[in-house]
């Protein structure tokens, strides 16, 4: 999707005259920076003496706590506790969530275009469109390697597991893209799902797997995929991928790797926003925002998430993950708020607060503080961090309740 931005506004922040009798906020996208940025300012508005509305606009009907997909496919946890519905997250709130597909923005009239429904103006917009899949215009990918990003990635490759393993193969060949979190993730979960009926490989176009990770993350990695006898190809950059088979070349040489299923797990790019007058962007995509994450010059429009250079002190901007977007929701919601009470808006800054994987099933590595935890303590330190992290908490009681019981998962 290209968002289409209209530069041309040259409206004030402050508008002029008589204030709206009733404030519209509007708010595209239902993961981390959007979801949260709701929540956090329906709690905000409560006491605001002024009327306000809030719309979240999400074409799907399920919020997915993507750090915790992993576990659907060891079937560790459910569906419901992985992706609630927005209707459960967002009851007794002020929030009205529009399923919809946004398609332009106009900022001169200050009007999101919407795939099927009416145009939304609003007061105040957040932007927080997330991310999208890299393919590298690599041939076959779209139409023959499975991505797992989201809730219906998650089905689909449920679907074909499920297919395979009831299949009469002797061995069932994956093959997942990608040597950075996701796809180390991936392969553990994979490879402890399937046992010794499976055969996994991960291949990454790097020399190192998680290069850019702390170097207990890369033992504790490293170990788990050893032990599950998961083959590591690394220089190994995919050329093509095939119905049955993968075309990739490592060290001058052309090879191929027979592959009952391919996932594709290279990272994510934001979605484009396009460089125009009042609304640059990065090289990669993303668009500059002052401290406090609104556009220059149209500071009635916020920007989070993936999609903004969001400031990371000395290191320049967020890494493109859920814990940069869950820090920048609250901030959002507080200078939304401060914009119409007058008050100062604060400034935002990413805190890197370490670093935490799966790696199987009671299995995972935390790693943050100056202190690495590993296995069963690593798992159960990742869960209770996530649990704190999800969005409301009745969502929270109800993975508690799952867990307890002893429950198995299913999608």
């Amino acid at each position: 999707m290209v968002l289409r931005l209209d530069p041309t506004d040259t409206r004030s922040f402050e508008p002029s005259g008589k204030k709206p009798q009733r404030l519209h906020f509007c708010v595209l996208g239902g993961g981390f920076g959007g979801l949260y940025t709701a929540l956090a300012l329906h709690q905000r508005l409560k006491s605001y003496p002024t009327p306000c509305r809030i719309t979240l606009v999400e074409p799907h009907d399920r919020f997915t706590f993507t750090p915790l997909l992993y576990e659907l496919l060891t079937r560790e946890l459910g569906q419901q506790e992985v992706a609630p519905t927005y209707s459960q997250l967002l009851a007794k709130t002020s929030v009205r969530v529009q399923k919809d597909w946004v398609e332009s923005i106009n900022l001169a009239h200050r009007r999101v275009y919407l795939r099927h429904g009416e145009p939304l103006t609003y007061d105040y917009l957040v932007v927080a469109l997330g991310s999208r899949q890299r393919t590298f215009a690599t041939p076959g990918v779209k139409s023959h390697a499975l991505p797992f990003s989201n809730l219906e990635d998650a089905r689909k490759l449920e679907q074909r597991l499920t297919v395979l393993e009831q299949s009469p193969l002797p061995l069932i060949q994956l093959a997942v893209v990608g040597g950075g979190p996701s796809g180390v993730e991936l392969a553990c979960k994979l490879a402890d799902r399937l046992g010794h009926r499976g055969q996994i490989h991960l291949l990454d176009r790097r020399s190192a797997l998680l290069r850019t990770y702390p170097i207990p993350v890369q033992k504790a990695a490293l170990k788990a995929l050893r032990s599950r006898r998961i083959k590591i190809h690394l220089d190994a950059a995919v050329d093509a991928v095939e119905a049955h088979q993968m075309r990739y070349h490592q060290g001058g040489q052309q090879q191929i790797l027979n592959a009952d299923l391919v996932l594709w797990a290279v990272g994510a790019s934001p979605y484009h926003w396009p460089s125009v007058d009042g609304v640059p962007a990065t090289e990669r995509g993303q668009c500059l925002v002052r401290p406090t994450l609104q556009l220059p010059e149209y500071p009635e429009v916020f920007v989070l998430g993936d999609m903004a250079a969001m400031p990371w002190a000395d290191r320049g901007y967020a890494p493109l993950t859920a814990q940069a977007a869950f820090q920048a929701a609250p901030i959002v919601a507080h200078n939304l708020w401060a914009a119409i009470a007058n008050r100062p808006l604060k400034p935002f800054t990413y805190h890197h607060l370490g670093t935490m994987l799966t790696l199987g099933q009671n299995n995972a590595v935390v790693c943050g503080f100056g202190l690495t935890l590993t296995g069963w303590l690593g798992s159960l330190v990742r869960r209770w961090a996530y649990w704190f992290r999800m969005p409301t908490w009745r969502h929270r009681w109800q993975v508690l309740l799952h867990a307890l019981r002893g429950s198995k998962g299913s999608l």
